[in-house]
């Protein structure tokens, strides 16, 4: 069978049982991407390692048993229009809104992941590039599987509620500036690396400067895009000159800012959603998106690693996910207590921050495929991805108070609120 006749049948298989395994996952009130992240697991070398099946040379690469090379451009890829995604359904006038209390659970939330995170890591025998890394991937939040325990039990738009997904918004763009930051350095100490780049204040400045220019000049470059693209003929005009602006973003931030592609294309999003919000744009991308990268980028992590290796560092891998848990539940918790909420819920705020997604698995791949953690490690932290999805909703039930108070001086919230999982 030629490569290309495999390449087919080998997408054409994987976007259906994606599709299928994600339908499922709903059926049982999971979120749709673990099913599709269970799904790589099964394919993967974990159990089937469906690479096997197909010839040799031709989409496996020899001596690379993680990915094959096109499908591994296709979820790098995908990683990038996700963010890109995210970036366009950020809700900014709820980030307003909710500023207060969701900014300071935010903070904590991404404070303690971080610190713990690093030092755990570091005492286990990790150099501080990749223990630093794996704090990083901590700070992540996806709340879709919160806000869908949260709405089953009428709380969504409680006052705790609302916080919890102002505070995954802002989560984000933390996370992301951490992650610009670390990619950066972690660039400018690589022996190839060109002067420029050397020494902390040069990563600095390149990370800020693409930061502030971006913010000060991208408002008016996406407006004059976008008015202009809005005199080109033909169907989805609009949407293919958003694609382009978010890959330029995502090739300005890797090149010249020195950080990951993702920020850009994040940013890119952010700034359209801000200054030329087009709901036929947000519509495209999101089916675009939703049909074939997100299906691709999410099976792939279960097809570059083995979880049956995880059970050889068991010890490692519950530190760190006591680290992932209470790490949430007290920083977040300690930011919501802080802006005047009582114990019981800032306790709810916590526990609604636990579980990573997205953003957790596509910081994951980028220290993975960089050579900053090894595939150990980064089988440690996709495994940990699942276990705190899966444990939220019995923790939300057992912590949420029987009467909620849902007299708040936020305004409601509306369920689309959260971007990324």
């Amino acid at each position: 069978m030629t490569l290309s006749l495999q390449i087919l049948l080998f997408f054409a298989l994987l976007i259906v049982l994606a599709k299928s395994f994600g339908d499922l996952a709903a059926r049982f009130g999971f979120p749709v991407v673990l099913g599709e992240l269970m799904l790589g697991l099964i394919l993967g070398p974990t159990f089937i390692d469906i690479f096997r099946l197909f010839e040799p040379g031709s989409l496996s690469n020899a001596g690379d048993p993680s990915l094959p090379g096109i499908a591994k451009v296709l979820a790098n890829l995908g990683a990038v229009v996700l963010m890109f995604l995210a970036g366009l359904e950020t809700d900014i006038p709820m980030m307003k809104k909710a500023v207060g209390p969701a900014f300071w659970s935010a903070c904590g939330g991404v404070i303690l992941p971080l610190a713990g995170g690093a030092i755990v890591g570091h005492a286990m025998g990790l150099g501080w590039a990749a223990a630093i890394f794996i704090g990083t991937i901590l700070t992540a939040t996806s709340v879709s599987i919160t806000a869908q325990t949260l709405m089953n039990m009428n709380e969504l738009r409680s006052r705790a509620g609302s916080t919890i997904l102002g505070a995954a918004v802002i989560d984000d763009v933390l996370g992301l500036i951490i992650l610009s930051f670390v990619t950066a350095s972690q660039a400018g100490s690589h022996p190839g690396a060109s002067h420029e780049s050397g020494g902390i204040l040069m990563v600095i400045g390149r990370v800020t400067g693409f930061l502030v220019l971006g913010l000060l000049l991208g408002p008016g470059l996406v407006r004059a895009v976008f008015k202009r693209a809005s005199r080109l003929q033909g169907p989805h005009s609009l949407t293919a000159i958003a694609f382009a602006l978010a890959l330029g973003f995502a090739f300005l931030a890797e090149y010249l800012g020195g950080m990951a592609a993702i920020t850009g294309a994040y940013l890119a999003g952010f700034l359209i959603a801000s200054h030329a919000h087009d709901e036929e744009v947000v519509r495209d991308v999101r089916s675009l998106t939703h049909t074939f990268f997100a299906p691709i980028f999410l099976v792939s992590i279960g097809l570059a690693i083995n979880a049956r290796s995880a059970g050889t560092a068991i010890g490692f891998f519950l530190v760190i996910l006591v680290v992932a848990v209470v790490g949430k539940v007290v920083g977040c918790g300690l930011g919501a207590w802080a802006s005047g909420f009582g114990g019981r819920e800032s306790l709810v705020v916590g526990v609604g921050m636990i579980p990573r997604g997205e953003v957790g698995l596509i910081t994951a791949s980028l220290g993975w495929s960089a050579g900053i953690i090894a595939t150990p490690t980064y089988t440690l932290m996709v495994v940990m991805v699942l276990v705190t999805t899966l444990i939220t909703p019995v923790l939300l039930r057992l912590v949420y108070p029987w009467e909620s108070p849902v007299t708040s001086s936020l305004p409601e919230i509306a369920p689309e609120a959260d971007t990324t999982g």
